[in-house]
């Protein structure tokens, strides 16, 4: 669909530009602020125990998956509230389904972050990050 301006030219003669309608809000970018967004760019990705991220306490951390220990958790939803997400999920365990839960994400630094199933919380690292604790660091 075009939208028409119209441009009075110093001649006194009208002059009729088109230029197109902004997208429909399908085609528009991805919000930066939305709580996918914000989590892909703030959570996404491997988070050890500590920076050497050893497979031991390892967190795999995705918009649509989280792997928290031998814990798997499709995410069903995602919520933002300022620099935390609530994602709500629905986990397996040992091969056994458990009942639906929220997982809080929060952000401590840019190389820490915290989970916390409601009953536990868990601090990780990112993998690789330079300045975070390495195990048998001082």
């Amino acid at each position: 669909m075009l939208t028409r301006f119209v441009i009075s030219a110093a001649a006194g003669g009208l002059l009729v530009a088109c230029a197109p309608d902004a997208p429909p809000a399908s085609e528009a970018a991805p919000d930066a602020a939305s709580p996918r967004a914000y989590f892909e760019q703030t959570f996404s990705g491997r988070w050890g125990m500590d920076a050497s991220c050893a497979e031991e306490g390892l967190f795999r951390l995705g918009p649509d998956r989280l792997e928290l220990y031998e814990r798997s958790c499709d995410v069903l939803a995602l919520e933002r509230d300022g620099d935390r997400i609530a994602a709500r999920t629905q986990c397996a365990e040992e091969g056994q389904r458990m009942a639906e839960n929220t997982h809080i994400l929060s952000r401590v630094s840019d190389s820490e972050i915290t989970v916390s199933d409601g009953h536990y919380e868990w601090t990780r690292h990112a993998c690789g990050a330079t300045g975070a604790q390495t195990q048998g660091a001082q």
